[in-house]
């Protein structure tokens, strides 16, 4: 065997390892993000005395929560097509730019200029997100064998 196929086999289980171990340590953050959810949201339905900061407190673990499954789901990605897709690096984004924007309106701290921040990174990612699916290896290697 050649020295690259030896070295790129070996980066490949590298990685593999790596990104096991990372879908692992994620997944434990779910759950102990759910759990903690849960606790908060016991507590909250218990008070007697309704605060705002714990209904803020279980919005924003809420919005956490999307963004832990979005990037869970661009790790298993890497399993199923034994690369990154781009398209879920750019959903995680997505959730991600989305929960700071309902996070700063949730504690209405909006301005103009970020506001138009949020909203050119928001069309940004939009437009990533479409070419990626637009010019996807997936879809080429579909397109070859349908013509076959």
């Amino acid at each position: 065997m050649k020295f690259e196929t030896i070295f790129n086999s070996t980066i490949k289980s590298i990685m593999r390892v790596i990104l096991y171990l990372l879908a692992t340590i994620i997944m434990l953050i779910i759950i102990f993000q759910l759990i903690k959810l849960i606790l908060d949201l016991k507590d909250i339905l218990f008070e007697f005395v309704k605060t705002d900061e714990s209904s803020k407190k279980a919005v924003v673990s809420v919005l956490n929560l999307f963004i832990l499954i979005e990037f869970f789901r661009g790790i298993l990605s890497y399993f199923e097509f034994d690369r990154l897709k781009l398209s879920y690096i750019t959903d995680a984004a997505l959730v991600f730019i989305i929960r700071e924007v309902m996070i700063t309106l949730f504690y209405k701290h909006i301005n103009l200029q970020l506001s138009v921040a949020y909203s050119i990174i928001i069309i940004s990612l939009a437009a990533l997100r479409t070419l990626s699916i637009m010019y996807t290896p997936d879809r080429e290697k579909l397109e070859k064998e349908l013509k076959k």
